[in-house]
């Protein structure tokens, strides 16, 4: 019976392991600047607790690269962080932002895990996703704790359970009125995606007013216009509904100008955000059953699209964007 040890890597182990630890190094950058800049004791426990668990899931990332002798990604590192650069988040954002990093990384270990063979492999991103999951438990109960919890909406549950008996349930059109309310399943994903948008503004603020590069400047100025256009058309499908829409009173920036993250590092956030924005929109699209929430969904993908092409055109002119590995071309 083979071991591991007898059996190379697959190529999507490779591209998991290869993405993760690049992924990895960019939240140890981003927490380390936070727990530079953090007050409050509980924040800082908090936030100390997840930098410690990426640290060990990036470092064991690196040793299976390296067993495997795959060259080891530049990814980021000091030269991309100034930890001594003045606040610029509340210790409330810097909780936010982290929990939603960590719904990211719930559902790239769970992916990655599926798509793995090797059983040490599958160790690796089962042990992620483990960790992943008690980090955002913890983040949860700080952000219950400090009553800063956004929740999504409550509404009364129905009667009775019941099946779709007329076609205008898809055109969003209600027996009793002009048009029928969310669903429960349109509500999650729409307060969901308003949720996300909040932190990439507010990512995209402080990006705008911090960046070297003039071009960058003026990305994340268009990138944050996108953002807020998403939050206010998503928030009048819920106010449409008779519900309430998320507060974003403690994502507010301060005024420092000078740049915590290299500008790779704040170009690199955009692409991890639009990415993750593209799978939302898609999975949002494929369970929402009302025609015009589809249709705005169809438009937020190919939005998010040209914004995404706009920053990989950036990385690459400045010579930013590292290649994934791939097989060299055998010339005959």
């Amino acid at each position: 019976m083979s071991t591991h040890e007898d059996v190379k890597i697959t190529s999507s182990e490779m591209a998991s392991l290869w993405s993760a630890y690049i992924n990895q190094t960019h939240s140890i950058c981003t927490l380390e600047y936070f727990l530079a800049k953090v007050e409050d004791d509980d924040v800082k426990e908090t936030l100390k607790s997840t930098y410690q668990d990426i640290e060990s899931m990036k470092n064991a990332c690196k040793q299976l690269l390296q067993d495997e002798q795959v060259p080891i990604p530049t990814a980021f590192g000091t030269q991309d962080v100034d930890v001594n650069a003045p606040r610029l988040f509340s210790d409330s954002f810097s909780l936010m932002y982290v929990k939603n990093l960590l719904r990211m990384m719930v559902a790239s270990n769970g992916l990655m895990f599926t798509m793995s063979t090797r059983k040490d492999v599958r160790e690796l991103f089962k042990g992620g996703l483990s960790k992943a999951t008690n980090l955002f438990n913890e983040i949860s109960d700080t952000l219950l704790e400090k009553g800063i919890y956004t929740r999504p909406p409550f509404i009364e549950p129905p009667k009775k359970s019941d099946f779709i008996e007329d076609k205008d349930y898809l055109n969003g059109i209600d027996l009793f009125s002009d048009q029928r309310f969310l669903n429960t399943i349109e509500i999650s994903h729409v307060f969901a995606n308003i949720e996300a948008n909040v932190i990439g503004s507010t990512l995209t603020k402080a990006f705008a007013q911090t960046a070297d590069i003039k071009e960058v400047r003026e990305f994340m100025e268009n990138a944050g216009q996108l953002s807020e256009k998403i939050v206010n058309s998503l928030t009048q499908f819920l106010t449409g509904s008779q519900l309430p829409a998320p507060m974003a009173s403690e994502t507010q920036v301060l005024s420092s100008s000078q740049p915590p993250f290299s500008d790779r590092m704040m170009m690199y956030e955009m692409t991890v955000l639009s990415s993750a924005g593209l799978s939302d929109y898609a999975t949002s699209l494929a369970t929402s059953s009302r025609n015009d929430l589809k249709r705005h969904y169809m438009d937020l993908i190919n939005d998010t699209t040209k914004i995404a092409k706009k920053a990989e055109t950036i990385m690459i002119k400045n010579h930013w964007l590292e290649q994934p590995p791939q097989q060299d071309r055998i010339i005959p």
